[in-house]
């Protein structure tokens, strides 16, 4: 459940922040413990999740891909006609190149998007 009034960890605060900046493009990867399971993967930017996830759309469902697009570039076309301006959502954390343990059981991803509030525990890097 997302929690609107929590308060995020500040320094996976900076990291998600660094992410989003045009003027840092250094990798940083995470390892997040989320209920009881381990997910690692490289932080990335909200623009850069969207485009990992429509590719992955276009592969599954043509049309549905093509409703998402549009609706992506009205709100792009919006913020740069000054009419609304886009923010990122401060809830979620975005993951490319994830994998996810839960026991024994592992699963490679190519992009994650979860709740900041979900998180309960991270480090840097991948688990030994």
């Amino acid at each position: 459940m997302l929690q609107g009034e929590a308060y995020p960890d500040p320094y996976l605060e900076l990291l998600r922040l660094g992410a989003e900046s045009e003027h840092i493009e250094s990798a940083v990867t995470v390892t997040l413990l989320l209920d009881g399971a381990l997910v690692t993967g490289t932080v990335v930017s909200t623009d850069t999740w969207e485009r990992l996830h429509l590719g992955q759309l276009r592969g599954q469902d043509g049309d549905l891909y093509r409703t998402v697009r549009e609706a992506i570039w009205h709100l792009d076309d919006a913020a740069e006609k000054g009419r609304r301006r886009r923010q990122q959502d401060r809830r979620f954390l975005h993951l490319r190149d994830v994998t996810y343990r839960s026991g024994r059981t592992t699963h490679t991803l190519p992009a994650w998007r979860g709740p900041v509030t979900a998180i309960s525990g991270w480090t840097l890097g991948h688990p030994a």
